[in-house]
């Protein structure tokens, strides 16, 4: 079911690590993965993918390596690329040139990003920056691309699927309509000042690869709309569930697609 799709994982740190071994285990054979940054010290404690002599060399190398992407039946994609959440169309169009497995963000052009409307794909949105969270979810809901959207912090992750097909008014809701905008910087720590335990990283990163999963599951009842809440200290889980805002620029930005919910 999964060979012939397209993920794309935003952000090869502590979620897009564990979502990457997730999805290679389900099956995943086509994989873009979308990181500029190089291998710390620091990042070892909670990004598995890498050790000690990855230091220093560019995360979608290492993880190129250590996913094992090397058969000549894989297709692996490494970006080492910063992705601007301010440039809403120039991301669209990079969004959708790596769902279809370019070599490059240099080649995300608008003739490119028509081209491939027929992919199957979906998004890991995997990073650390808020604003690239919301920017990724509008590119992707006006590019007709599902998208999975992860957050941990300390002990506690959330996790929510977003299909395009589904959200709107009378379907299911998208991130705006849980979230209408990224939280000011003063509310939203970063992870170097607070910390985030490993383990808390792999359960969200590996929840995000089965919500992307799931998704591509016709038969079944789709995940899209659901926001997953994890706190792993406590044990709590829950799950929230509600209506798609009328009102909510996020479902407004999907083009009108629908499948039933």
């Amino acid at each position: 079911m999964l060979e012939d799709v397209r993920f794309v994982i935003v952000g090869a740190g502590g979620l897009g690590c564990p979502a990457l071994l997730g999805l290679r285990a389900a099956g995943a054979r086509r994989l873009t993965v979308i990181d500029h940054d190089l291998v710390e010290l620091s990042n070892l404690q909670r990004q598995v993918l890498y050790g000690v002599p990855d230091l220093g060399v560019a995360k979608v190398d290492a993880a190129r390596w250590a996913a094992g992407a090397s058969a000549s039946r894989e297709d692996f994609v490494g970006w080492r690329a910063r992705l601007d959440p301010s440039d809403p169309q120039r991301l669209r169009a990079q969004l959708r040139a790596a769902a279809a497995g370019e070599p490059s963000p240099n080649t995300a052009n608008q003739p490119v990003a028509e081209a491939i409307a027929s992919e199957r794909a979906v998004v890991l949105e995997c990073s650390d920056s808020p604003a690239l969270k919301f920017a990724v979810h509008d590119a992707c809901l006006a590019a007709q691309l599902p998208v999975v959207i992860g957050g941990v912090i300390a002990w506690r992750g959330q996790a929510m699927a977003v299909d395009p097909r589904t959200t709107g008014a009378g379907g299911r809701a998208c991130y705006r309509c849980l979230f209408e905008a990224p939280p000011p910087r003063e509310l939203a720590p970063a992870c170097a000042t607070v910390g985030v335990i490993g383990a808390a990283a792999g359960a969200i990163g590996h929840l995000m690869a089965s919500l992307a999963v799931g998704l591509l599951d016709e038969a079944g009842d789709s995940p899209a709309g659901a926001l997953h809440d994890l706190d792993l200290l406590t044990g709590r889980v829950r799950r929230l569930a509600p209506e798609a805002r009328d009102d909510c620029p996020g479902c407004k930005a999907a083009t009108p697609q629908r499948r039933p919910s």
